[in-house]
């Protein structure tokens, strides 16, 4: 990834791009400067992150097809930091967002069968339910916002000035603020994730930054679909569909941009850079918040493909985007396996060794559960990680006869962490 700066000079998310104040107009993810500031304070950050994207890709052939059959749940704590009332986003809105993120992640997003008839066989179910723990709340003085000696607003992770981390080996920390403008050049980062970082590949002496420090953070207006609050940069609205946290959920579990992040200082191509995804076409650049159909910046010899602006990992308009690729999915599926594998447990073993057992799965009527614990208090929950039912106590049967035919999340809470399993309503 070449990287250059000059003054009034920013590489984000839609690639180099020079701005001034009265000109800026661009909306970018934050992914560049993590990378940069990494860079900055941690000399060689840049070229382990590398190894750890190529890792992860080594990784998903290991993984194969013997993980694709089993939903995957992580669970997620998400700090609203707010320091203005409109900051302070609603419960409702923070459900709408994890619907879309979950529709998105289990192929279940409404534009679906948007993607062009080229790209409809790459198209891939995720099979990852995002289950919300924690909302927690804080509210505070201080301003989040980008430095133009590449420092991140990590401040708003800490207890100072913002909501510390929650056990980030065991759970997806996202958090929700008011990212300030672009000190000096104007413009507006959406959000910035964390990739997979510590890695046994280190070289000695290279220090990775704090593990609470890891998670996705996110601007309160770009949350959610029907968020009521506009975002406008110089004028140029932004219109949320919740994909923002879906592309930046991407970065956290091993994805590049598509276009590789190869471009160079005055917007040349990136057809010689590559995101590590053998499915994903050449791409020479981001779509820049556009949705055009024709865009080819790559001419190839042979299998020449146009833009894939529907995948989540371009940059293209929120409305175009609508999948991964199965190369995507065998990634970040093998990043839930091996490098962040204390997130989540493999769905029909997540309650193996600790007492707990379900039967039938599938089942038609009554889900009997048997434990050797006592547990307090279990959910249902869709995929999508919404909360269907309820119930309290050592209850040993459910009645799901009222579901739906579908695949369900099951998850019991006790004194310690709550365990979580799939099973299937025929």
């Amino acid at each position: 990834m070449k990287k250059t700066f000059f003054i009034l000079l920013i590489y984000g998310c839609g690639g180099l791009s020079v701005f001034s104040q009265a000109e800026a107009k661009f909306i970018m993810c934050g992914h560049e400067w993590m990378i940069n500031s990494l860079e900055s304070e941690y000399p060689g950050f840049n070229q382990e992150q590398k190894k750890a994207f190529e890792k992860a890709r080594r990784d998903s052939r290991l993984s194969g097809q013997s993980l694709r059959n089993e939903v995957l749940t992580v669970p997620v704590v998400v700090h609203v930091v707010w320091k203005d009332e409109e900051e302070n986003v609603s419960d409702e809105l923070i459900l709408r967002q994890f619907e879309t993120l979950n529709a998105a992640f289990n192929l279940e997003n409404d534009n679906r069968d948007n993607v062009r008839p080229v790209f409809k066989d790459l198209q891939a179910n995720a099979q990852v339910v995002f289950d919300i723990q924690e909302i927690r709340r804080k509210e505070t003085g201080a301003n989040f916002a980008l430095s133009f000696t590449l420092q991140l607003p990590d401040n708003v992770k800490n207890d100072r000035d913002g909501s510390p981390a929650v056990d980030p080996d065991k759970v997806l920390n996202i958090w929700i603020c008011k990212l300030q403008p672009i000190p000096f050049i104007g413009g507006q980062i959406l959000g910035y994730a964390y990739p997979p970082a510590n890695l046994g590949n280190w070289p000695s002496g290279a220090n990775a930054p704090s593990k609470d420090l890891d998670g996705v953070v996110l601007d309160y207006r770009a949350l959610g679909p029907d968020n009521p609050i506009p975002l406008t940069v110089n004028g140029e609205p932004f219109v949320s569909e919740g994909l923002t946290m879906v592309h930046e959920i991407g970065h956290y579990l091993g994805l590049r941009h598509i276009w590789g992040d190869g471009n160079s200082l005055f917007g040349g191509s990136s057809c010689t850079e590559d995101d590590g995804v053998e499915d994903t076409p050449n791409q020479g650049r981001s779509s820049e918040f556009a949705c055009n159909l024709t865009q080819n910046t790559c001419t190839d010899d042979t299998d020449d493909l146009p833009d894939m602006i529907e995948n989540y990992m371009d940059y293209s308009t929120e409305s175009c985007q609508s999948m991964f690729t199965e190369g995507q999915v065998y990634i970040m599926r093998a990043v839930l396996q091996f490098q962040r594998s204390g997130l989540t447990s493999r769905a029909e073993n997540a309650f193996a060794g600790i007492g707990i057992d379900i039967f039938p799965n599938p089942v038609y009527d009554q889900l009997h559960i048997t434990s050797d614990e006592v547990w307090q208090e279990g959910q249902i929950l869709d995929m999508y990680g919404r909360v269907l039912a309820t119930f309290y106590g050592h209850q040993n049967t459910i009645d799901v006869s009222h579901l739906i035919p579908a695949t369900y999340i099951l998850r019991l809470k006790g004194h310690g962490p709550s365990a979580h399993t799939s099973f299937v309503k025929y």
